[in-house]
């Protein structure tokens, strides 16, 4: 393919590197865009339209100009690093919010992960496997001893959105960085780049690590209610906890259950047991469950209807029929309310994206000098963002 500057041939690039390269991604279905698509059917591309392309792909534009042995090193890196990270048991997912687990998601973590392990001196962390041989009401007491949650505190709040965050900081001052989806600020490419089901059918998932273990929440790309990303986030805090890891990963990116059914169903007694204790409904044991009582639960402890119905059934409290006449309609938000998308503040989504854990890092890192911007703006925008960066610390004072 001939790169054009004005319409003149500059220089040709090789095809394989452009493939490989928009082949990065596969579920985001790269090559299938308009100006990409023409490039290929002309064997040409003017120079502006690809740096401007690749500012909305954030994939250095550079990138496409090395040779195939340069750019193949390149990836069997990413690859290897993916591989290590996120192979059989070192990934899980939370099955049932979402049937794709976006790859370019999962390097933006890994390599944020890297840096918080090569540039901070963390300690082992000591909540992976704590959970290990404990029966769900203990190992429960247990999380909730160990980041320091008082229930009776984020019961107290009015919202969800609350408790989701009560529990954020709690787990994050343990070192288990929390990162969310955020499609605003160009820290993912835009909907109107990338379908935007590649990122609102990605589910929460954890990536292990013995010092910073990571949690990725759906939360701003998913139309899940806080309630729902509050059992999200305890179930895959319940995954590290055992250090069960329950699905693999094919050469094809796809998951694929590893004895599920035995292994899935202490994740959600656990789960269910710190949301929804025993004790908090031990009055409703003996009376008619109607919606109105399973909204009550749920707003009092937080949690969604459909996880109260499901623990209800689940502990022999509400029969098969009630289970259906109860059940709402999946994934939908409470108060029958559609999230609506707002833009935040440039340092709220940043730190949504990276995490606490890791946006104190830049931030101290930035300040210090001891990271370059360079570096900086690939941790958090994936690719060279001059504006935003500019924003980002304009905004944090720095």
């Amino acid at each position: 393919m001939w790169i054009l500057i004005k319409g003149h041939r500059a220089t040709e690039i090789s095809d394989k590197v452009v493939n490989h390269l928009l082949l990065l991604y596969p579920e985001e279905k790269l090559p299938t865009r308009p100006v990409l698509s023409r490039a290929f059917q002309l064997n040409q591309i003017e120079l502006h339209e690809l740096k401007e392309e690749s500012e909305r792909l954030l994939i250095p534009w550079q990138m496409f100009l090395l040779d195939e042995k340069n750019l193949k090193k390149h990836i069997n890196h990413i690859e290897s690093q993916r591989k290590h990270k996120v192979s059989s048991k070192l990934l899980a997912k939370r099955k049932g919010s979402g049937d794709i687990t976006s790859k370019r998601i999962i390097d933006r973590l890994i390599r944020q992960q890297n840096f918080l392990n090569e540039n901070k001196n963390l300690p082992t962390n000591g909540f992976p496997g704590l959970l290990i041989g404990l029966n769900p009401k203990d190992a429960a007491n247990r999380i909730l001893e160990y980041f320091e949650i008082d229930q009776e505190k984020y019961w107290a709040y009015k919202g969800s959105n609350k408790a989701l965050e009560y529990f954020i900081t709690k787990i994050q001052n343990k070192n288990i960085n929390i990162c969310r989806g955020v499609l605003t600020h160009k820290l993912l490419p835009h909907y109107l780049v990338v379908d935007s089901n590649v990122y609102k059918n990605t589910s929460g998932f954890t990536i292990q690590d013995e010092k910073v273990p990571f949690i990725f929440l759906p939360n701003e790309i998913s139309d899940e209610a806080d309630s729902r990303q509050l059992y999200t986030l305890v179930y895959l805090l319940v995954i590290i906890g055992l250090n069960q890891y329950n699905f693999i990963m094919s050469k094809s990116f796809t998951y694929k259950k590893a004895q599920t059914t035995k292994r899935e169903q202490p994740l959600h007694n656990i789960t269910c047991q710190l949301l929804m204790p025993e004790s908090e409904i031990a009055e409703y044991s003996n009376m008619p469950i109607t919606v109105e009582i399973r909204d009550l639960i749920a707003r009092r402890l937080k949690i969604s209807p459909t996880a109260v119905v499901t623990t209800l059934k689940n502990r022999g409290i509400i029969s098969e029929p009630e289970f259906n006449n109860l059940m709402p309609d999946p994934y939908h938000p409470e108060g029958g309310k559609t999230r609506v998308m707002r833009t935040p503040h440039v340092s709220t989504a940043v730190k949504k994206f990276c995490g606490g854990v890791c946006y104190k890092a830049i931030q101290a890192g930035i300040q210090s000098q001891t990271l370059a911007a360079t570096q900086a703006q690939y941790l958090i925008y994936g690719g060279i963002n001059k504006t935003g960066f500019r924003d980002l610390k304009a905004e944090i004072h720095l």
